[in-house]
Formats: C-alpha cells, structure tokens, sequence
C-alpha cells in the first residue's frame, strides 16, 4: 500500500514568482493606461497591443480605426484591462461572468469576453489566474478534508452530501486532508454526487479518500487546486474516472498535461494522475486481474469472438449491432462520427508527440480499440446496473495493495 504523506495539512503560502508575475502584470497595464493617456493629449491614435493565443501573432488594437468591429475590440479590451488592474491592487478575484454582467450590450456574448480575456493573458505572458480573473465555480469536492480560507471561514467538505464548490487557491490559506489515502476525479456530476450521497470516500475499501469532478471538462480552478493537492501531497494517489469515448481519454489528458489551446497556463497540470477506467477491459469482455468470475469480474456485455469483417472506414460508425451477444446495459452506444473524428485526432497527437506517459496509461491502444469495436460506454452504465461501488472497490483495492 502507499505510504501516507508525512503531514495532513498543507498551507497555501504566498507564491515569490506569483507575486511577481501581479506586480509584472500591473506595471504593463499602468504603461498600456499611460501610453493612451498620452497619445489623447498629443491627439494621436490610441493603441493597445494584443496577441492572439492561437496564432501567437501579436496586432495593434486602433481607436479610432477603420472598422466597427476593431472600435468595439479596442474598447472591450480597455475596459477588461481596467477591471483587472482593479482587481490586481485591491487582492480581490472577479468572473469572466461578473465582467460580462458590467456591460452586456458592450460584449455581446460571454464567449467574446472569454477569448479577450485569454488573449490577455497570453499577451502577458501569465495564466488567466494571474490576471485575478477566473471562470465561474463550478468544480466540486466531497469527503474527509476542510479548506481553510483567508476570510478566516472553514469549508467542511465532509458535511454536505452535494459537496463543495471549489474555492480559487488564491482565497485559501491551507488544506487538512485528514486519513485521506486516494483522490478520484470524476467526469460526471450525476456520479460523483451519488458517490457522495452514499458516502463512499468513508466506506471505500481502499480507505478514506476525497472526491473531486470538474463536471466534464475542468475549469481552471478546479486544475489548479488539484495540481496544488498533488505538489503538496505527491504521494496521495490521484485516479481518473471518466466515460469510455474519447471526450473521457481527452479529459484525462486534460487534468495530466493541461489545455492545449492554453498553454501558457501554468501550476495547473497533474502529471501524476493515473486513469482508472471504464477501460475496454471493463466492457469489453477481458477478465479483469484478481477477480472471481462470481464477483464483478463479469464483463458490462459480452462481444462475439470475431469482430465484424467489414468495418468500413475510420470515419464511418458501421459496426453493425449483432457484435453484442447479450443485450448492452443502458449508458452503452455506438460511437458517432463526430467521436471518431475526435478519438482520430487524439491518436494523430499523440503519435507526434510521442508521449511516453501516455504510452504508459495505453491511451492510444484504447482509442484504436474504441475505433475498432466502435462503442463508447458511460460511467453511469455501471451505476444503474448497481456495481458501481463494488467495481470501484476492486479497481483501487488493486493499486492499492
């Protein structure tokens, strides 16, 4: 079994290089502010510089310019920058909501304020985080641990069966995760809320643990406060559970390595996550190690023994339904083009980027596999079958033994 950290509670000091990057950050806003103040007393024209996060090229915003698109850029920009220079001086941290909210009209769509924010920071040279600008709450976590925070007020996310909504690490001053031997972080809401329900980070035979969702893809907060639970915790065990399609393998790589379109990002990956299913193990008829064939080692469904000769193309979702010898559990499809599309896609990067880590957690032969049998499964087919707990027994009873 792994060893327990040596300390239970972690404190969320003051970060030297984050500190730094704020008063890095203030400054050029002070001199962008400045710049425009003198170019309106010289009666030139105003200028912002803006680099674009997905080309990586930078423009110069004009007011006045020659478009009504680039007057409207200009001054949604001017006024984002204001807001988070005010955020910046006073310690205080805004939504990209609460800056859409001061000006609808202005904006238009929360998308608009959300790409002008990242280009922002991709400008500076900082996470988003930096900027004091997050998106809203919405990860979650449930079980032995209490989060103490700067305002002095404790979350106990031990005594709500719903859990907890996952404070920014800048508004936390330290983290007791009490007995906890494991953390799983859970794609779907609907699981990790009746896990919680039931109470299962106290009942697990693995022992005590904490449960975390990021409800599908994970926010930025919710990253940052596991990539902060793991650097401070690295021995504490970290699993994924997430669907079987490859929206669930693009998740878990998501917690692992971060964003790809914001790479800038940083404190906010856990390389040392592990995937702990649905596999294709899990469904598709492989016995799983250690298990009794009277117990749960019993596939979700069984597959015919050969697998249909006419596949048709990558793209082309033509695997008939006769593969199935039993009736599929309820939360199992066929995957659509638009999931093979991703699934080939996932394997076109991680063939170029040969990670080895990757390799390592089989996500590649899994994606082939998926392709292959075309069917995607979802976490709550092993809930609504009843299992799911006991499945989960088995998984960490054996990584943890």
């Amino acid at each position: 079994m792994n060893e327990q950290p040596i300390n239970d509670v972690v404190a969320f000091t003051e970060n030297a290089a984050r500190n730094a990057q704020t008063c890095t950050v203030i400054s050029k806003i002070e001199d962008i502010l400045e710049a425009i103040v003198d170019s309106l007393g010289e009666n030139q024209v105003l200028t912002i510089p803006l680099r674009n996060r997905r080309s990586g090229n930078e423009n110069l915003i004009r007011f006045p310019a020659n478009t009504c698109a680039e007057v409207k850029r200009f001054t949604c920009v001017l006024q984002i920058l204001h807001m988070c220079h005010e955020a910046l001086v006073s310690g205080h941290v805004i939504t990209k909501r609460n800056i859409y909210y001061q000006n609808p009209d202005l904006f238009g769509s929360q998308q608009y304020v959300d790409n002008l924010v990242d280009d922002i920071a991709f400008t500076f040279g900082v996470g988003r985080d930096v900027l004091n600008i997050v998106a809203a709450y919405k990860g979650l976590v449930a079980g032995g641990i209490t989060i103490e925070l700067k305002n002095d007020s404790t979350l106990d996310c031990n005594s709500d069966s719903n859990g907890v909504l996952i404070p920014h690490a800048e508004v936390i001053r330290r983290v007791n995760i009490g007995e906890a031997r494991w953390i799983m972080v859970i794609e779907k809401e609907a699981t990790f809320r009746g896990l919680a329900a039931s109470r299962y980070f106290e009942t697990s035979a693995a022992g005590p643990g904490i449960l975390v969702t990021g409800k599908g893809y994970p926010d930025l907060i919710t990253r940052q406060f596991l990539h902060s639970l793991h650097s401070a915790f690295p021995l504490l065990p970290i699993h994924g559970l997430v669907d079987f399609d490859p929206s669930g393998i693009d998740i878990v790589l998501t917690y692992k390595r971060g964003s790809r379109s914001l790479g800038h990002e940083e404190n906010v990956t856990v390389p040392g996550i592990s995937w702990l299913g649905l596999k294709s193990c899990d469904i598709l008829g492989h016995s799983r190690r250690g298990a009794s064939a009277a117990h749960s080692s019993q596939p979700l469904y069984t597959f015919a023994a050969t697998p249909p000769s006419n596949q048709g193309s990558l793209l082309s979702p033509s695997a008939p339904s006769s593969i199935l010898s039993t009736n599929p559990l309820e939360g199992t499809s066929h995957l659509t083009t638009l999931d093979r599309r991703k699934a080939i896609n996932l394997l076109s990067k991680l063939d170029k980027e040969n990670d080895e880590e990757a390799d390592g957690m089989g996500l590649a032969h899994e994606l082939q596999l998926m392709l292959m049998v075309n069917i995607k499964a979802e976490i709550q087919a092993v809930d609504d079958a009843g299992n799911l707990t006991r499945w989960l027994d088995e998984k960490l009873s054996d990584r943890h033994h």
